[in-house]
């Protein structure tokens, strides 16, 4: 029974190459992007208080433009403690 259903799937690829193209790269993106989507959401997430992990930016403001950068000043650490 299986064996019928791989060369129905394989006649079908070959007598529709077009849409199987189609269909293959969509679902080869669509595996790309939720593959991508679960790395980044499972960042730092090996911690033990990954919870309690926090991202200091620094925004500096030179007339109308704000600029955030990851970069703080070197006494922040100590006195954020």
């Amino acid at each position: 029974m299986l064996k019928n259903y791989f060369t129905v799937a394989l006649r079908n690829l070959v007598r529709h190459k077009a849409y199987s193209v189609i269909n293959i790269t969509g679902l080869g993106c669509g595996l790309l992007i939720f593959l991508f989507v679960q790395y980044e959401r499972s960042y730092d997430r090996f911690h033990r208080n990954a919870d309690r992990i926090h991202r200091a930016v620094y925004q500096s403001k030179f007339g109308d433009q704000t600029n955030e950068q990851v970069y703080c000043p070197p006494g922040l650490a100590e006195s954020l403690k």
